[in-house]
């Protein structure tokens, strides 16, 4: 059956079909917007607990550009993990390969935001196939910790996924509602946030709920260390442009200090915005863009 959940909030004015692929074993979601003579194509990844519509106002703002938007696992309209199993942020990267593959283009921009760009990065930087630049929104290499941290964060990633895998969702009353939390939360404005909430809530007893897999919330059970990190994203091949928020998330700004003189082919560019800025910003991220493809 058609999945008519809040269709009415979808206001995107380029045309979005909806698309499935059996990926890794599990039915993954993606929207795709097609132009008769697209200069080029995006293929986009978004951040944690958000999902495929995030990208909605950026493909807006560049209507000669063909566009896949993809929903990783747990998030958005694609499936959730079995019950037991985690969601691992190194699995990201063969996910993205995985996607590139059934798309089978090899001229695309990998594009990414936050959670979606720094594995970007490491794909780009270990695999590297089908992609001839990346761009990365809010995002650059995943958080690191020091090898002596890892005792705590297994013991923390164990313990919280105990608690995660029975956390519950509330429940609203509308999706207006739903939309005012993501307005609060992220800082967006009501127009912009309705793409993003419409694929990411859907019907429960006695209103509407999210769709995400909660177990997301549960922490890793490892990080990589800075030397892993910088290894990989030091391999990056292709043009990189980095495009940040002045009132964005300093802990992945961090990250991106940290890392960025590895890449050579790395511009870094920051304008006003917070850490969805390519949702409320996307004109001024799509202007950047479009010089970072002319150079």
């Amino acid at each position: 059956m058609r999945d008519r959940t809040n269709r009415h909030l979808i206001t995107a004015k380029r045309k979005f079909k909806e698309g499935r692929a059996n990926l890794l074993g599990y039915q993954a979601a993606y929207l795709h917007s097609a132009v008769e003579k697209p200069k080029g194509t995006l293929v986009c990844f978004h951040g944690w607990l958000d999902n495929a519509g995030s990208f909605v106002p950026l493909a807006e703002a560049l209507p000669d550009y063909e566009f896949y938007l993809w929903d990783f696992f747990g998030h958005g309209k694609s499936a959730h993990k079995h019950k037991g199993d985690r969601y691992h942020y190194i699995d990201l990267i063969p996910f993205i390969d995985a996607a590139l593959g059934f798309i089978d283009k090899d001229d695309v921009v990998l594009t990414g935001h936050s959670m979606g760009a720094g594995a970007c990065s490491l794909y780009a930087g270990s695999i590297g196939k089908r992609i001839v630049r990346i761009f990365l929104i809010e995002g650059f290499a995943p958080l690191t910790a020091a090898p002596a941290d890892a005792p705590r964060i297994l013991r923390d990633g164990v313990s919280e996924f105990r608690k995660a895998q029975n956390l519950p969702k509330p429940v609203y009353a509308s999706v207006d509602d739903a939309v005012k939390i993501r307005m609060r939360v992220n800082g967006l404005t009501r127009q912009n946030a309705l793409p993003l909430v419409a694929r990411a809530v859907k019907k429960a007893e006695g209103g509407i709920t999210w769709r995400a897999d909660f177990r997301l919330r549960a922490p890793s059970l490892i990080r990589m260390t800075q030397e892993q990190v910088a290894a990989i994203v030091g391999n990056i091949q292709v043009p990189a442009l980095l495009v940040l928020g002045d009132r964005g998330m300093a802990e992945l700004h961090k990250a991106a200090r940290d890392n960025h003189e590895l890449v050579k082919k790395l511009k870094i560019e920051t304008l006003a915005g917070h850490h969805h800025l390519h949702i409320d910003n996307a004109p001024e991220v799509a202007a950047l863009f479009r010089r970072f493809m002319e150079q």
